[in-house]
């Protein structure tokens, strides 16, 4: 009797369960880092601006009037009490209003009186140097 020797053909799977878990951590890592939203503003210019504090509140109004607190979208008309959910243990710090040049006049008015109706008198307009 003859014996013949069998060749193994095809991919072993050990190789190929480490390129789709290779594969799969590598897209879930870029997907979650690229959902890091940020939120585009160009703060009208000021030769006495001075750098803010890092523990500042800091409220967004971007070019198309949408309103941020700390990078999170939030109604005009939720902002005061998302504000006093905030500020609790941090009254000294000021919050910190980013305005688009572009966004309405209006808009970064109602953001001030929101905060100020929130029962916090001081905050401050960002521009850059």
């Amino acid at each position: 009797m003859k014996s013949r020797l069998k060749i193994k053909t095809g991919v072993e799977m050990v190789a190929v369960a480490d390129v789709v878990f290779l594969l799969l951590t590598y897209f879930l890592l870029n997907t979650t880092v690229g959902k890091n939203e940020t939120i585009k503003i160009s703060l009208p210019k000021s030769i006495s601006s001075k750098p803010e504090a890092s523990s500042n509140i800091i409220v967004h109004v971007d070019e198309s009037n949408k309103i941020f607190l700390d990078g999170k979208p939030v109604e005009l008309e939720d902002l005061g009490s998302a504000l006093k959910g905030k500020i609790k243990g941090t009254e000294e710090s000021p919050v910190i209003i980013k305005g688009d040049k572009s966004a309405s006049y209006q808009t970064v008015i109602s953001v001030m009186d929101k905060i100020n109706q929130a029962g916090i008198t001081n905050f401050n307009l960002a521009t850059e140097k």
